[in-house]
């Protein structure tokens, strides 16, 4: 029963990836967390749970995982208020686009700040993904005729 794709999960991810860099002008990396860091940059991590919103419509609940490493890690404070200031107001104070037509509300964004320069941001929303095929789902009229 698949139907006409609304945004995919790899258009969400690259939005949010581009959005950190557009608000801030600092790259994100692809790496585990792991993996060692020179200078300031975000690693992005995405999660998902997917559902029905309607029986027309599937959608999926994003949660971001997003750690900003600072470029020193000692003397960071203000770099990270910041960064704080420049993301809370991307991500939620106005819609999110994540593809022309299609953008989200994001109630919150939780920032946490780690040991030796480091800072997680954390956000999740609700989107449609795809309009399901219901070319062969009954009518009402059929239902009735049955009872």
């Amino acid at each position: 029963m698949r139907g006409d794709i609304i945004v995919s999960l790899k258009t969400i991810f690259k939005a949010v990836c581009e959005g950190l860099t557009e608000a801030t002008g600092i790259a994100t990396i692809d790496s585990d967390l792991t993996e060692p860091v020179e200078g300031s940059c975000f690693k992005v991590f995405m999660d998902t749970k997917a559902g029905l919103f309607s029986q027309a419509i599937r959608q999926v609940k994003v949660y971001f995982d997003i750690y900003y490493y600072a470029k020193n890690e000692k003397d960071c404070k203000a770099e990270m208020m910041d960064i704080e200031d420049r993301l809370s107001f991307y991500f939620a104070e106005v819609p999110f686009e994540i593809k022309e037509g299609c953008a989200v509300f994001i109630d919150e964004v939780e920032f946490e700040r780690l040991p030796k320069g480091i800072l997680n941001i954390s956000f999740d929303f609700e989107i449609g993904t795809e309009y399901l095929d219901e070319s062969d789902a009954e009518t009402m009229e059929t239902l009735k005729l049955r009872m």
